[in-house]
């Protein structure tokens, strides 16, 4: 039995990385200045919730992951990346249940995660089985923009045109443009002039 067991899970998994594979060959054929570097693992159930600008670049051991339907969630997900934009290697992109949208020329940078909405706590509930938050949802980065390594920017933020977000920080609430921002949880550092 456990044989049987084992050779169903090698296949599962086999299986799904065809699929992944499939999802990056469909990426490169819809967007044709779009860089991949692989690895690169893309989840989606709907090619039409991906918006990607010319010359995007994703870095090596990036996972996409893009549903524009969940069943823990009534707010559909989408992905957009203007042109130009950057994901660095080994970011999290995690675009269910809102909206991340990366203005042009904007970049985030190695092992950053974003995410478009989190687990709504209730008393008496397995949290990681709860329906997420659909009041605090989506991420915005707009133009210009540089997220740097190692940064998690929560559900709810949205972080103006020509801002920097210092290593390493933790942004739970929104940025205005043409600031620096570090920490955790991240606060002003300085305005850019």
């Amino acid at each position: 039995m456990n044989v049987i067991r084992g050779i169903g899970n090698y296949f599962a998994s086999w299986l799904d990385v065809a699929r992944v594979q499939v999802h990056v060959a469909v990426m490169l054929l819809r967007n044709p200045t779009l860089t991949i570097q692989r690895p690169s693992v893309w989840r989606y159930n709907t090619v039409k919730a991906i918006e990607l600008g010319r010359h995007v670049s994703v870095g090596p051991f990036s996972e996409i992951i893009v549903f524009s339907k969940s069943l823990q969630s009534a707010i559909p997900g989408k992905l957009i990346l203007g042109d130009g934009s950057i994901l660095s290697a080994g970011c999290n992109i995690r675009a269910a249940g809102g909206v991340i949208a990366i203005g042009k020329n904007s970049g985030v940078g190695q092992n950053s995660v974003l995410v478009a909405a989190n687990h709504a706590i209730a008393p008496g509930l397995l949290y990681l089985r709860c329906d997420w938050d659909e009041v605090k949802t989506g991420v915005t980065i707009g133009d210009n923009c540089w997220i740097a390594a190692n940064c998690v920017i929560l559900p709810g933020v949205t972080i103006g045109d020509n801002s920097v977000i210092g290593a390493g920080s933790v942004v739970n609430k929104s940025v205005p443009a043409n600031e620096i921002w570090a920490g955790v949880p991240a606060r002003l550092i300085k305005k850019i002039a």
